[in-house]
């Protein structure tokens, strides 16, 4: 059974690149209309056509001629009557004049053949190439409804918003972007939750990127989808050039772009996703009073209907690892977390680190951090790398841990097994030396701790946590034991992350013994390593055979926390998003079930986590980011 992404908050947003005759309203009309109507027939819900499209934006002084603006016209009733009975949102970018001689250059909003209301620009560039008040008025105190003779009653404003169902779409024309006060801010704050912005920017070295940059912050700040649709290569080049580079972004991310130059494109579509705006915007204080003291200028609000074709192939591509995405550097991260672990030390008066090394990935990622912490703190802070080899532990992974060591040049090294004491203990609790339950895997968990912090009181030291993100929100940790630290700087990241700046520290390692054994630590399976080896000497414990990929995980975790999808909306973007997977895609069901029976289950794990950095947008500190009742089973 085929997946409608409607249902999860899915609405098709497509951007026309038509081929425009310059001053042929009537031949664009017929162009665009014939887009209109396959993209309509394709899903899309909004169509937006760029800025002047009708007439064409570089027809210069020819908007003073009256044959322009009388087949402009004409072209836009084209549209009108060509688009009558079709569901959806038309915004086609045209000139305008009212019956005083006022010219504005903006946008016709038309659903079902019915004009809406017109949108017009509001900043009017004109310097360098741009001088369009030669021919334009700005549309800033333009809120009136025009009769016009041709088109029929409308309403004219900057402030307007139309509405269907999930969407709530606002219009700006180009430069109004750009302006200090963008319009579509204060249409995002009365509302809106798309903004379609109709361009004419021409291309100058380095241009693409800042308005990129612009369109994924203002994105971010309003907490919007946001479409931006430029002007083609079929505008004049007498002194500017187009290249009709179009994209979208929704909350900071770009999702979608057309390339820019493409003689062959004539559309782009994506799929924005409107419940993760809305549960964007809800978990935004800042955002929301700044809605609730916004000035009330009047506003008015259109209702359309949808098209009722379902989505059934998602355009948009869903990342599978949506945690790296957000890393630009990982020096980024190593900085975070050794920051946050120096300061703690010194503010607890701390004179060590003290680091539990297993070989593995998680306690290999926490010696980087507490060497860098150590530089940071000028070597004041004294670095102490513990070895607790148990009966769990294989001799592979206690050579790993014992290089690591050597290599990083640790202050003091110090080796202690833990085995008698683990056989002493599980004897004085009557249990036998066959035995292999939870309670011999915890007891050897707890009597790593107890060591631990036990020389951190001789060494007045800060026991630094390995424990990960992914770990804590699967519960896979046991309680007082390495769910336990003085300061936990991996709490903030996911084991996906964790194995990348792994990866990250072995491409700069400063010997090939360091780099050897960093990428045998890669190679090797995560595993506690809390049951003996099998016979011969291989770890018999792998984690993610157990309980799944942690990739998975992540991409749940990511889902659930950022986006607060629901349980049927995770599992379908999945299934998306690892598809060519040959390894994984059998995996996600298994392991989605796994993941959301753990998730709740091992909230009493969070509630008492010890401290730790924040380094992606979400955590799950239950002092901050994440709080939730113990007692809570399931969802």
């Amino acid at each position: 059974m085929e997946t409608d992404w409607g249902q999860f908050g899915f609405c098709r947003v497509s951007a026309l690149l038509p081929k425009i005759e310059l001053g042929k309203p009537l031949i664009n009309a017929d162009r665009i209309l014939s887009l209109l109507i396959r993209e309509s027939k394709a899903g899309a819900q909004v169509v937006s056509v760029p800025e002047l499209s009708i007439t064409g934006y570089t027809c210069e002084d020819l908007f003073h001629s009256e044959t322009l603006i009388r087949d402009s016209e004409i072209a836009i009733k084209k549209i009108m009557d060509g688009t009558k009975g079709m569901p959806g949102l038309f915004v086609i970018g045209g000139p305008l004049r009212v019956q005083d001689g006022r010219l504005f250059n903006g946008a016709f909003v038309i659903s079902e053949g019915r004009l809406l209301g017109f949108s017009p620009k509001i900043f009017l560039p004109n310097m360098g190439e741009f001088y369009e008040r030669r021919w334009f008025v700005t549309g800033r105190t333009l809120h009136e409804a025009v009769s016009h003779p041709v088109l029929g009653t409308f309403f004219a404003s900057p402030h307007q918003v139309f509405s269907s169902g999930p969407l709530r779409v606002g219009v700006e024309i180009c430069h109004d972007l750009w302006a200090p006060e963008a319009p579509s801010t204060s249409l995002a704050l009365r509302g809106a939750n798309l903004i379609v912005n109709l361009s004419a920017s021409n291309e100058l070295v380095g241009k693409a990127r800042f308005r990129k940059k612009l369109v994924e912050v203002q994105s971010q700040k309003i907490h919007c989808a946001y479409l931006y649709s430029s002007c083609g290569t079929s505008e004049s080049s007498k002194d500017t050039v187009f290249s009709g580079h179009s994209f979208a972004y929704e909350l900071g991310k770009l999702i979608g772009e057309s390339e820019p130059f493409s003689e062959n494109a004539d559309c782009f579509s994506v799929d924005f996703d409107f419940e993760r705006i809305l549960n964007s915007r809800t978990k935004d204080i800042c955002f929301l009073e700044a809605v609730e003291h916004q000035e009330k200028k009047a506003l008015r609000v259109h209702e359309f209907k949808l098209n009722s074709i379902s989505i059934q192939d998602l355009r948009r591509r869903v990342d599978p690892s949506p945690f790296l995405s957000e890393i630009p550097d990982f020096e980024d991260v190593l900085n975070i977390q050794a920051y946050g672990l120096m300061r703690r030390a010194e503010s607890a008066g701390a004179k060590s680190l003290i680091v539990g090394i297993s070989g593995g990935l998680d306690s290999t990622l926490a010696l980087k951090v507490a060497e860098r912490a150590r530089a940071l703190g000028g070597n004041r802070l004294k670095l102490i790398g513990v070895t607790l080899p148990g009966p769990g532990t294989s001799e592979s992974t206690l050579n790993f841990a014992r290089t690591l060591l050597d290599e990083v040049g640790v202050d003091q090294k110090i080796e202690v097994s833990i085995t008698n004491a683990v056989n002493q203990h599980l004897k004085d609790l009557g249990k036998s030396e066959s035995d292999r339950s939870v309670v011999y895997e915890n007891a050897q968990a707890r009597e790593r701790t107890q060591i631990l912090f036990d020389l951190a009181n001789e060494h007045q030291g800060t026991v630094v946590g390995t424990g990960d993100l992914s770990e804590l929100a699967l519960g896979w940790c046991t309680f007082n034991a390495d769910h336990m630290a003085h300061y936990a700087v991996n709490s903030g990241v996911p084991k996906t992350v964790v194995r990348a700046l792994v990866e990250y520290w072995a491409g700069i390692a400063a010997s090939r013994n360091l780099k050897t054994v960093l990428e045998k630590i890669l190679e090797s399976p995560i595993s506690p390593e809390l049951l003996p080896p099998k016979e011969n000497g291989e770890i018999a414990q792998e984690t993610e055979s157990l309980i799944g990929s942690y990739e998975l995980h992540d991409f749940f975790l990511y889902g659930f926390l950022s986006g607060g999808f629901s349980k049927e909306k995770i599992l379908a973007l999945a299934k998306v998003a690892f598809a060519n997977d040959r390894e994984l895609a059998p995996q996600i069901e298994r392991a989605h079930s796994i993941f959301f029976g753990r998730f709740f289950s091992q909230q009493f794990k969070r509630t008492t986590l010890p401290p730790g950095p924040k380094v992606h947008s979400v955590s799950l500190s239950p002092r901050s980011d994440f709080r939730l009742p113990d007692e809570l089973k399931s969802l």
